[in-house]
């Protein structure tokens, strides 16, 4: 019986296929390194824009306005209830209200009433993920935005288009109890100079996201903390 031979690998060929599995690596890893970020910049603008559609129905639902506010070249932000000293007392339950005892959240009671819960509310401001950040958002402010600004003491920005410097924070975009909302672009990107705009159209109240033509990295700030973003009270 004639045995087969077995014949082993030399030393040259297991260097040859290691030289050759770090080329594949190093072809492969920024490829892969890019998606992961592209798609941290895609989930961050659909979370937000999930989060301003959850806004509006509670807009709708407590008949209460709902405000957005973020820091430029940062990547905090809060969506809540917006406060201008003027709620009524017989708010739609659910709706958060200032009165004389402080921010309180009125409820339904028996007798299908609504009530004052004595709970103060608050919490901490939301953030984008990873190296996302706001890289600008402008609102189109209109009469009704005007008003609404003047009940809280608040100028309109001059010549009716609110930005913000980096650091800065936003002027309120504000979204309405009949579904409407602030007519705004609000343009997210990452530390690569990858851009997503997400813009809301103010007589619907809805939201689509555009892509951007991607900017130099050298011109996106890093991610600052700025200023904590309180919520609409």
């Amino acid at each position: 019986m004639k045995l087969s031979r077995r014949h082993a690998f030399t030393l040259f060929e297991v260097i040859l296929v290691l030289i050759i599995l770090v080329v594949m690596a190093a072809i492969a890893f920024p490829t892969l390194d890019s998606m992961i970020y592209s798609r941290r910049l895609l989930q961050s603008t659909e979370r937000l824009q999930n989060e301003l559609h959850e806004a509006r129905v509670e807009a709708m639902r407590t008949g209460q306005v709902q405000v957005f506010r973020a820091t430029i070249n940062g990547n905090s932000y809060s969506i809540g209830p917006w406060l201008s000293g003027n709620e009524d007392s017989d708010a739609s339950a659910g709706a958060t209200v200032m009165n004389a005892g402080g921010i309180v959240k009125t409820d339904r009671i028996a007798g299908g009433t609504v009530g004052l819960s004595s709970a103060q509310l608050g919490g901490d401001p939301k953030q984008l993920a990873g190296d996302v950040q706001f890289l600008g958002i402008e609102t189109l402010v209109d009469a009704r935005n005007a008003m609404e600004l003047q009940k809280t003491g608040e100028a309109p920005p001059i010549g009716g288009v609110g930005t913000a410097v980096s650091g800065g924070i936003s002027s309120p975009l504000l979204i309405y109890p009949d579904g409407s909302s602030t007519t705004a672009q609000i343009v997210l990107a990452d530390s690569r100079g990858r851009r997503l705009a997400l813009q809301l159209r103010g007589v619907t109240g809805k939201s689509a996201s555009i892509r951007l033509p991607a900017v130099g990295a050298s011109s996106i700030p890093q991610v600052a903390p700025g200023p904590a973003v309180q919520g609409g009270y």
